[in-house]
């Protein structure tokens, strides 16, 4: 077994196509902590277009944060992107 210990960088991404629907909410909750922590001002999560059940979810999560202060679908750019949804963390 390899016992070597990687650190990694804190990103301000979270894509979700990666985990079950089970473990999304308590990921987001870690994520947005994450953020904070790193000293991030805000974060972007892919959820996918798929059926809406993982961006209903994720907005539900950000509506429901005391940290976050506001979110929107898209990225800064381009608000037309419903793959995705960024946020802005509170001061």
């Amino acid at each position: 077994m390899n016992e070597e210990i990687h650190t990694l960088e804190p990103s301000d991404e979270l894509d979700l196509h990666h985990f079950k629907p089970g473990e999304v909410k308590e990921l987001i909750k870690e994520f947005i902590w994450s953020c904070k922590q790193s000293g991030f001002t805000g974060g972007c999560i892919i959820h996918g277009k798929g059926t809406g059940s993982l961006r209903d979810l994720t907005h539900a999560q950000l509506k429901a944060n005391k940290l976050v202060k506001s979110f929107h679908l898209g990225g800064s750019g381009n608000t037309q992107n419903w793959g995705k949804t960024t946020f802005e963390l509170i001061n």
